[in-house]
């Protein structure tokens, strides 16, 4: 069974290393705009870098979101 992850209110983070140091990001969503996923994120994508552990949980927490968003 996968995880399940709380995208409401503060959403879930994801943990990255940035030119800044450690940081994350956030994905949450609104039960205003159901169908947008918010992606708060310390800096410029180009310039995050994920080690492979992180890619995979950020695209559970996406893929969380995405289903989420299908049932809304």
């Amino acid at each position: 069974m996968p995880q399940r992850y709380d995208l409401t209110e503060f959403g879930e983070r994801a943990r990255c290393v940035h030119e800044g140091g450690s940081g994350s990001v956030r994905v949450w969503m609104s039960p205003h705009t159901p169908d947008v996923v918010q992606i708060d994120t310390p800096t410029v994508y180009n310039r995050t870098r994920w080690t492979l552990a992180q890619a995979r949980h950020l695209r559970a927490v996406l893929d969380a979101a995405i289903r989420a968003g299908e049932r809304a």
